[in-house]
Order: C-alpha cells, then sequence, then structure tokens
C-alpha cells in the first residue's frame, strides 16, 4: 500500500529544479497538461503575470517582470529587498509541457544596506561561487524560496470558471 501511494505521489507531483547550465542558472518545471499551446498561452496572458508572450512552434516564450518574493522566517538581503525578472520558453509534448526560466534577475526595491532602488543583479551574483557551482548557503538557504517562488508563479488552473 505504501508502495502504491508514493508511486501515485511521485506521478501526480510536478518536477522542477534549478540548475547551473553553461554558467547561467536556470529552472526548469514539468508539468501535466491536457490543453494546447493556444490554450497555454491565453491562461498566460489573463494571468496578467507575464508580457512579450509569443507562440512559436508548438512553444511559447515571454517574460516575467517585477515577480514579488515571498518567504516564510528569514532570507537572504536580496531577496527580501528585491522582485524577481527573467524570461521563459514554454515547451509541449502529448499531456504536459516543461517551463524553463532563464535570464533571472533581481530588482532590488529599495535602498537597503549595499542595494540601491531599481539596481539589478543577476541571480549568478548570489548563487555562484568563482567555480561555476552553487555557494553552500545559496543551496541551503535560498535556493527553496526561489523554487517555491517561480513555481507560485508559473501555477495556473485548468479548470474554467464559469
Amino acid at each position: 500500500m505504501r508502495l502504491f501511494l508514493f508511486l501515485f505521489m511521485v506521478n501526480t507531483l510536478a518536477f522542477s529544479q534549478i540548475e547551473v547550465d553553461n554558467g547561467q542558472v536556470i529552472w526548469r518545471s514539468i508539468r501535466q497538461y491536457d490543453g494546447t499551446s493556444e490554450q497555454l498561452l491565453k491562461q498566460l496572458k489573463s494571468s496578467g503575470k507575464f508580457s512579450s508572450l509569443e507562440s512559436i512552434n508548438n512553444s511559447v516564450i515571454g517574460k516575467f517582470t517585477d515577480a514579488p518574493v515571498s518567504f516564510k522566517g528569514t532570507a537572504s538581503m536580496y531577496l527580501m529587498a528585491s522582485n524577481m525578472m527573467g524570461s521563459f520558453v514554454v515547451n509541449f509534448k502529448e499531456g504536459r509541457y516543461r517551463i524553463t526560466a532563464k535570464n533571472i534577475k533581481f530588482k532590488s526595491q529599495t535602498s537597503v544596506g549595499i542595494f540601491d532602488e531599481g539596481s539589478i543583479y543577476p541571480i549568478e551574483k548570489y548563487a555562484l561561487n568563482g567555480n561555476g557551482e552553487f555557494r553552500k548557503r545559496f543551496e541551503s538557504k535560498d535556493l527553496p524560496i526561489i523554487e517555491t517562488n517561480l513555481a507560485q508563479l508559473f501555477e495556473l488552473s485548468q479548470e474554467d470558471d464559469w
């Protein structure tokens, strides 16, 4: 029974992760979806969270700006003082899609400490060490916060609210 429950949970959950790809920090998430790329494009547009949306060859590309960062407890100063921005592409396969967010940056919303209001810094500044690997603090503290916020940003309902 436990094995069945575990397999059921693995099959129904979305997969997502932040990784380093050629020196750039990217976030990928794979989700189940029963609609078409045109239907998803319509949902993305109606959410009001995204800009520069286009549908190209069964993919959707776009940008997100001023996405607030929410967290519980403590967080790094740059997360507390900034909103996220970046670009994304959504690729489709039958019954699912994959979101890849890249060019992730943080835009300071206030002047706090070393941050000037409106300053923009790439995630790599905070995430990667000199060897291009995740910093230990980023991996243990910041990465879960960023993953959760990106997952929430791209959370779309397939249910019709009529």
